[in-house]
């Protein structure tokens, strides 16, 4: 699955990722997992960064594989005079093409007869800036799921700042939020058989007030871009940490790796 981790700022974008991909055989189960991969790139010359995660792999080509021929194969587009959402858009098309044919060969099913469970999720974490804007946005398209026109998530758009967190990322939820998405769930239906009736929404609204209370929060507005690069690191830093020494989880792992792009570069860039 991966981690990822993105903050779209005043003065750009920052995407770190850890950089241990996975490989399934046939029957599911793992065959074998990189810790050296590549998970965050940089789309062409542009002011565009990627991160994936999810799906790994695609006719055993790695994804950057297939950024790289997105790349080349619209050069004469000129990407460059786009919007970010038109980018972005460009790219669901093609991954979309690319995944749904690669399902149907491999389940010898047309596409709408292969099961949910069995189709997968390849998510794609795109940041960076319009042609000729000053602030960044960010975005996630999420394959299949993000199967009609322009369905793609905006999650920032410009002057929007903040951080978003994609993938295998309950340990940020618990740091971040006090608590995760499966505790409260578990809560709710504890105070639930307690009381013997369903919480109403003025309750469950108290609820998550209380929840609320305890989070931590962090000060994006404002926040330099070095800061946003030490932020983003520290928490994939944090959930391979989570990883190694909580529990199991051979699908994350390797090192973070941090990308940024802003207003006064020419293209994103990976930091050593």
């Amino acid at each position: 699955m991966s981690i990822s981790i993105a903050f779209n700022l005043s003065d750009g974008v920052v995407i770190a990722v850890d950089s241990a991909t996975t490989m399934f055989d046939d029957a599911g189960t793992i065959s074998k997992v990189f810790l050296d991969a590549d998970k965050l790139f940089q789309l062409g010359s542009l002011k565009v960064g990627i991160s994936t995660y999810g799906v790994a792999a695609l006719r055993g080509r790695t994804i950057g594989s297939f950024i790289r021929e997105f790349a080349m194969a619209t050069e004469n587009a000129d990407l460059a005079a786009l919007s970010l959402g038109q980018i972005v858009e460009r790219l669901r098309v093609f991954f979309y093409g690319n995944y749904r044919s690669f399902l149907e060969e491999i389940h010898s099913l047309p596409f709408d007869q292969i099961p949910e469970n069995m189709k997968g999720r390849l998510g794609l974490v795109v940041g960076g800036f319009s042609a000729g804007a000053f602030q960044s946005e960010l975005w996630e398209i999420v394959v299949p799921i993000h199967s009609t026109e322009n369905s793609a998530r905006l999650v920032y758009g410009p002057g929007e700042y903040g951080f978003a967190w994609f993938a295998s990322a309950v340990p940020i939820n618990r740091y971040i939020k006090g608590i995760d998405p499966g505790i409260s769930a578990a809560l709710r239906t504890d105070f639930e058989e307690i009381l013997g009736r369903d919480l109403t929404d003025e309750e469950l609204n108290r609820l998550g007030e209380t929840i609320s209370k305890y989070e931590y929060h962090v000060q994006t507005n404002g926040m330099p871009i070095q800061s946003g690069v030490a932020c983003a690191k520290f928490l994939v830093d944090y959930v391979l940490g989570h990883y190694r020494f909580a529990e199991t989880h051979p699908i994350v792992g390797g090192k973070a790796i941090v990308g940024v792009v802003t207003y006064d570069q020419n293209a994103f860039r990976i930091l050593e």
